[in-house]
């Protein structure tokens, strides 16, 4: 083999690789939004075999409890004619998970369909830094899956941004 075969060839592996992980990359897209099936869910109405769970979200900017607004996800651009996979009814934090069927629902994908950022260093557009940090508590204990966590019927789903301590 001469030397321009064996570059030929190890272009052909870098491509081959490149292609795999892009392809089994599950939790990526092209367009920089997590591939959770959930965000791509439109319920006309709660009739049928739906699978209806509940979790309570609760965010705290340097001590001071913020709102989450009521109908996020119901009518928007994605879903004009109904509610997405993941909703809220009203300002109380309470998020409504309803699917045709059993479906992870991760916390991000939530704040995705809000349009707002979070992950371990954003919450809403505060970012963690030398002085402050975002933690998640479920259920009273740390978590540290952040956007990724899978949310159970009854969580509860603490953010905080504040003072490293």
């Amino acid at each position: 083999m001469d030397q321009a075969q064996v570059v030929l060839a190890a272009g052909l592996f870098c491509t081959i690789a490149f292609a795999g992980v892009v392809l089994l990359d599950s939790e990526s897209s092209t367009d920089g939004i997590p591939d959770w099936e959930v965000l791509e869910v439109c319920l006309a109405d709660h009739s049928g075999s739906i699978s209806h769970i509940h979790a309570t979200v609760s965010i705290t900017i340097n001590g001071n409890n913020i709102l989450i607004p009521e109908d996020i996800g119901i009518t928007d651009q994605v879903c004009p004619n109904g509610m997405r996979g993941v909703h809220t009814h009203d300002d109380t934090g309470r998020l409504h998970i309803e699917t045709p069927g059993a479906m992870e629902a991760p916390v991000g994908a939530f704040f995705s369909i809000w349009g707002e950022q979070f992950d371990d260093t954003h919450i809403l557009n505060k970012v963690a830094n030398d002085n402050n940090e975002v933690v998640m508590f479920v259920n009273g204990q740390q978590n540290f899956e952040y956007e990724n966590y899978l949310m159970e019927d009854g969580d509860v789903i603490e953010i905080e941004y504040r003072e490293k301590q």
